[in-house]
């Protein structure tokens, strides 16, 4: 897929597990041995990237979170890519964050849209009040975070 993309010059980035292979000179490399820890991050670029056989040449972000009031994540994320850079990468990356909790909540969060059982001519009236459900849903919330962040300077 990441050659693909290329190809047809589109920049991607994959989150890939740790279970994948590097080759770096003539030796491969799991992902896991190259010592990402909390708070650190690496960035290779033009690695040959392999989950079995067959190596195609990306670049290789690593990051991983530092610990954030007193919270660790899991695991840190080894990001395959084309873009030319560490920040870039993660950046990108980090914009799913968003579109994957919207996803989440239209269906299975709360709105559950796969079961809704629609039809055809039922479904683009369903996603629209949907829409409308979580664009008043965010505004709401955006309401409250903004009266919390103003009664903190009130107060």
């Amino acid at each position: 897929m990441g050659s693909w993309l290329s190809e047809q010059q589109v920049k991607f980035v994959f989150r890939v597990t740790q279970e994948r292979y590097i080759q770096q000179e003539s030796h491969e490399i799991h992902l896991s041995e190259l010592g990402l820890l909390s708070g650190s991050g690496f960035f290779i670029i033009e690695v040959k990237v392999t989950k079995q056989q067959g190596f195609g040449k990306f670049n290789l972000a690593g990051y991983w979170l530092r610990k954030y009031r007193g919270k660790v994540e899991d695991e840190g994320w080894y990001l395959l890519t084309n873009l030319t850079s560490s920040q870039e990468a993660i950046a990108a990356f980090k914009c799913r964050s968003g579109i994957e909790a919207m996803f989440k909540d239209c269906k299975t969060g709360g709105y559950n849209l796969e079961k809704g059982h629609t039809n055809n001519q039922r479904l683009p009236s369903l996603i629209l009040l949907i829409a409308i459900a979580y664009s008043c849903a965010i505004l709401q919330g955006l309401k409250i975070k903004n009266m919390e962040f103003k009664n903190m300077w009130v107060g």
